[in-house]
């Protein structure tokens, strides 16, 4: 019976020490389970914070583009603008320069004209082949051209006035 019971004993003593062993294991076991769970937690709000800061910096940064995109228009539809007007200004200047060239040949022309009527005037009235009514005639057409030239001196002083004007 001593044989019987001592082995019995032993093997108790084994489940009771292996037991202890598994409950404290256990609760160690479970002790660090939370921590380990509770760290993880804290990592994971550590990295939701840092994505969420991460998220209000690129933010930011996209807002700031957006706003440098916006000037940087203004300031091409700006520049855009002011190259319209330098543009129209020049086309205006350009078309004031044709004008006063263009006035200044009718003048050129109109006094060529004069001067070639006045000496065939002169050339007819010395040989004497005039009449009463062909003489009026030719001082009138004479008077008209004058008026023509001075109306062209006219519009040349107009014309270089508003050139005057843009310079």
């Amino acid at each position: 019976m001593k044989t019987k019971i001592i082995p019995i004993i032993v093997l108790f003593v084994m489940q009771f020490s292996f037991g202890q062993e598994k409950v404290k294991d256990t609760l160690a076991t479970a002790t660090d389970k939370v921590f380990i769970e509770q760290n993880k937690l804290r990592e994971k709000e550590e990295i939701l914070k840092t994505e969420q800061k991460q998220e209000k910096e690129r933010q930011k940064e996209l807002d700031k583009a957006e706003k440098d995109k916006k000037i940087a228009e203004r300031e091409k539809k700006k520049a855009e603008k002011e190259l319209k007007k330098i543009e129209k200004e020049k086309a205006q200047r350009e078309k004031a320069v044709a004008r006063v060239e263009k006035a200044k040949e009718r003048i050129k022309d109109a006094k060529k004209d004069l001067e070639k009527d006045k000496e065939k005037f002169e050339k007819l009235k010395r040989k004497e082949k005039l009449s009463a009514e062909d003489e009026l005639k030719w001082r009138e057409k004479l008077l008209k051209q004058e008026n023509k030239f001075l109306e062209l001196q006219l519009d040349l002083e107009k014309a270089q006035h508003k050139l005057d004007k843009l310079d």
